[in-house]
Formats: C-alpha cells, sequence, structure tokens
C-alpha cells in the first residue's frame, strides 16, 4: 500500500507485532512454561485469561486518562514497558513472578492498540482511513504467523527464557521506531465525562462491541491451547507444530491484506461479517476433521484467514460510526475483545481440565455463530 506517511503505518505496525506477539506469548509457549514450572495447561492458561480480565478494565480507563497525551509518547512508553516487563519475566524463576510481572506490563497493550488506532484518524484522509487501520493490524497477523511460531520453536530448541528475551529486544527496537516516524502533537478530540457518557449509552456502540466479544470468546475457548492440543493430536514434535501455526498466523496475514483491499469496496460491515463467517467454518472444520496432518493444517489456515481481518474491521466500523469519539469506542473495542478472551481462555482451561473438549467445541460454536448473526442483523435492519 503506500498511504499518506507510510513509513508512521509500518511503524504502527511494528508495534502491533510485538505488541500481538509478546500477548499471545503464553499460547505459542504453553508446553515449556507447563514443563518448566510443573503446572498444567489450564494454569498457563490463566497469563493469559488474567491479563485479559485486567484489560478490560484498563484500557478505557487509560484512553479517558491519557487522552490529552501526544500520541508519540503515549505509543512509545507503551512499548517501553512492554520491552522492560518481558525482559524481567526472562529472569524469573517461578510462576507466580511470571504473572505478576505479566499483569505490571499489561497496561502497555491497554494503551498502544486501540490508541494506534484512533491515532491513524489523525493523520490519514477519511477515504483512506479504515485501508490504513486494516493494515497496522496487520502486525497481528505477522504476530501469529511469525512471532508465535518462532517463540515456538525458540522455546522447544532452547528455553522459554530465551523467547521472552528475544521479545523484549523486538519490542525496544519497535518503540524507537514508532518514536522515530510518528508524527509530534497528534492529539485525539477531547472527551469530556458527557461524550463518555454518550458513548456507553450508545446502542449501536454496544452493538458493535457485543460481536467483538463473542467472537473472541469463542475462539478462546479453543486457541490458546491449540499447541497443546496439536502435542496430543501429533506428538511431541516442535517443527510440525511451529509449521502448523505458521500456517495459521500466514493465513491470518493473508487475510487481513485480502480484507485491506476489499474493505473499501464492500464497506467495513459487509467486511466484518464476511470473516466471522470464515472463522467458524475454521473452527468447525478444526473441531470436526480427523486428526490427519494435512487436513489440520487445512482447518488452522481457515480459521487463521479469518480472525485478525474480522477485529481489524471491527475497529473501523466503530470509527466510521462515530468518528468524534473514536478513542472511546476503539478502546472499548479492546476492552471487550479481551473481556472475550479471558472468559473464553478461562472457560476453555475449566473444560480441558475436567476432560470436557466436545462441550468446549460446541460452546465456541455458538459463541461464533451468535456474534456473526449479530454483525448480520445490524448490517440488514439498521445500517450499521
Amino acid at each position: 500500500m503506500p498511504p499518506p506517511r507510510s513509513a508512521t503505518l509500518w511503524a504502527l505496525l511494528a508495534g502491533n507485532f510485538v505488541i500481538g506477539s509478546g500477548v499471545l506469548a503464553p499460547a505459542a509457549l504453553i508446553n515449556d512454561l507447563g514443563q518448566a514450572f510443573q503446572v498444567d495447561a489450564a494454569t498457563v492458561g490463566t497469563l493469559l485469561a488474567y491479563g485479559g480480565a485486567l484489560l478490560c478494565i484498563l484500557s478505557p480507563v487509560l484512553a479517558f486518562l491519557f487522552n490529552p497525551l501526544d500520541r508519540r509518547y503515549l505509543l512509545t512508553g507503551a512499548l517501553v514497558l512492554f520491552a522492560l516487563g518481558h525482559f524481567g519475566s526472562a529472569l524469573v524463576t517461578d510462576f507466580s513472578s511470571l504473572l505478576t510481572l505479566r499483569l505490571v506490563m499489561i497496561p502497555a497493550v491497554a494503551c498502544f492498540t486501540p490508541q494506534a488506532a484512533s491515532a491513524v484518524s489523525l493523520f490519514v484522509p477519511s477515504d483512506r482511513r479504515a485501508g490504513a487501520i486494516t493494515f497496522i493490524f496487520l502486525g497481528w497477523s505477522l504476530a501469529a504467523a511469525i512471532g508465535i511460531p518462532m517463540m515456538n520453536l525458540i522455546g522447544s530448541l532452547t528455553d522459554w527464557k530465551t523467547a521472552y528475551a528475544f521479545l523484549a529486544a523486538a519490542c525496544a527496537m519497535a518503540a524507537v521506531t514508532v518514536f522515530a516516524t510518528l508524527p509530534r502533537g497528534l492529539r485525539p478530540h477531547r472527551l469530556p465525562i458527557a461524550a463518555w457518557r454518550k458513548v456507553l449509552a450508545s446502542p449501536k456502540i454496544w452493538a458493535i462491541l457485543a460481536v467483538s466479544c463473542l467472537a473472541i470468546a469463542g475462539q478462546y475457548i479453543k486457541y490458546p491451547y491449540i499447541a497443546f492440543e496439536l502435542k496430543n493430536r501429533l506428538a511431541d514434535n516442535p517443527p510440525t507444530i511451529a509449521l502448523l501455526l505458521a500456517i495459521y498466523g500466514g493465513a491470518s496475514i493473508l487475510g487481513t491484506m485480502l480484507a485491506t483491499r476489499t474493505v473499501g469496496l464492500i464497506g467495513v460491515r459487509a467486511t466484518v461479517s464476511s470473516f466471522l463467517a470464515v472463522i467458524l467454518l475454521g473452527l468447525v472444520c478444526w473441531l470436526t476433521l480427523p486428526s490427519f496432518l494435512p487436513l489440520t493444517g487445512a482447518a488452522l489456515f481457515i480459521w487463521g484467514m479469518g480472525m485478525s481481518p474480522a477485529i481489524a474491521a471491527q475497529q473501523a466500523r466503530l470509527i466510521e460510526a462515530d468518528p468524534i469519539a473514536a478513542s472511546a469506542s476503539t478502546s472499548l473495542n479492546t476492552s471487550v475483545v479481551y473481556l472475550g478472551q479471558a472468559g473464553g481462555t478461562m472457560l476453555g482451561g475449566t473444560l480441558l481440565a475436567s476432560g470436557q473438549t466436545g462441550l468446549a467445541g460446541t460452546l465456541a460454536v455458538l459463541l461464533l455463530t451468535a456474534s456473526l448473526g449479530i454483525s448480520l442483523l445490524l448490517h440488514r435492519r439498521h445500517g450499521f
């Protein structure tokens, strides 16, 4: 793409890459962390679940508190905090310390992704805004395609601490890049408490947020435990597991690139619904196809095609619904996304620990179906 200020968009994409890699790291290292600390997969999953629960609260709160700040300093500071948190994590010797540091660096996630999206709306023309926002979310797809398989492989071939140290270095590099390229003086519209009340009282905004929450909750009943399930399905073969995770992530890149090109043609609403349908198909394939390597790869490819594009288009959908309140609505979207992540991960871990994997799959499909249904209903009946 080369939109205006393309270097800045690439820097924000890089920031989302390291943020996404850090958020999803426990899923990539689930087997290695479990072995290192002698805990089960559900316990490792609490790194995602507790972090998601905290993010649900922090995202709108920090958006309100930090709204007056220059986006250059806010986004750079978030990446510096993430770098320090991962560096400290590489030094811990017990699981409780790892969890504590995870919660300490979570505010970085609460700040970066939603405020990067709102920053784009300040320097990209409105006719290219949806594509630009979808573009910077390609960083999350790259995290799934490159960051997660790489950390999984590093953890398997060396140790999990090396993977965390690698992440710390990547975060530091992204911080330098964002600071060097983001324009100074980017500040969103000031949002007084009355404006937040308006957003919180909007049925339109809450309906869009429900789509995000249900979609993520359904996926996270299964997603954090993919590496664990692959180990059980296909035996303990680190290169094969890393390859399958890369297939999932590579598909996410293809899906996001496709969404970047098509969102201007079919609109953000149709883009959201289309990619939610792709996720649902992929999840059904993951749950029902036999444990045969090519079929497993095909299921992960389909699933991966939809995950990042759907959520990226949701951000653009919220900004389109009320551009003036973009800082607030995108933060709320991040909040409900991580609420879905926390709830889905906890539910999935509980069902996995009790051996009820069939019920977990059924609930995942039901939540995705509900998300798609609401998205279609909003589009067809109410035009948003």
